[in-house]
């Protein structure tokens, strides 16, 4: 059993390259048109009720709206925060989606998505100060939620097959990495300026999410194996 024949196995991987292809565009499109930003962030209150789903695929943020002290520029910081939720979803998501199938990884996605939907709208009626605008943007949320659903499926197949197998393959180790610095990531109320608390919880959210998710589907995930 290599975790890498699960990836190139039979099987769609639908929701997970959707996710992935509307972040790239939605992010491409906000940063050749600064102005389709205000369109697709989320900003309370509401303008526009499609900005409740596209700001997760929204990410990065406009110059105007970081400090002038900032230490990264608005194109780092975009492609940064992009290529990283696009790791998390390109390799647990496909992971879970081969194992486990579309609907599936669908139904996790939607969770997490109302989950913090929810904490973001939450936040900016009660915790936001009156007079100051909350936003957010980046598929942070959804993204972390498959880290613990995906990090199960690889035990579960070490526990199966031998963890001999696991601990001999490339990609166990960047798996394990990614898991690791996810969770620094969600645990850590700043990293290097990037992240705040508001963020913070919101990473907990989709860890918390996933590992629910991990317990609801693991008989699911203890059916499969590999052909």
């Amino acid at each position: 059993m290599k975790i890498r024949d699960i990836y190139f196995g039979k099987g769609l991987c639908i929701v997970s390259l959707m996710i992935a292809s509307l972040c790239i565009a939605i992010t491409i499109i906000s940063q050749l048109n600064p102005n389709m930003y205000m369109t697709f962030v989320f900003s309370y209150p509401i303008k526009y009720p499609w900005q409740l789903l596209t700001y997760v695929f929204l990410h990065g943020y406009t110059p105007e709206l970081l400090p002038p002290d900032f230490p990264y520029s608005p194109m780092q910081l975009t492609v940064g925060h992009l290529i990283y939720n696009l790791f998390l979803v390109l390799s647990f998501g496909v992971l879970i989606e081969k194992v486990i199938k579309s609907k599936r990884l669908l139904g996790l996605s939607v969770t997490a998505w109302l989950a913090n939907v929810t904490f973001a709208i939450v936040s900016a009626m009660i915790i936001t100060p009156k007079g100051e605008t909350t936003m957010a943007a980046g598929a942070s949320g959804l993204a972390f939620s498959y880290m613990p659903v995906g990090m199960y499926i690889i035990f579960v197949l070490g526990k199966k097959y031998g963890f001999g197998k696991l601990f001999k393959q490339g990609s166990f180790y960047m798996m394990s990495l990614m898991a690791t610095v996810t969770l620094i990531i969600a645990l850590s109320p700043s990293v290097k300026g990037v992240t705040g608390i508001w963020s913070m919880i919101v990473h907990i959210i989709g860890i918390i999410v996933g590992v629910v998710f991990a317990i609801i589907y693991r008989k699911k995930i203890k059916e499969y194996c590999p052909a």
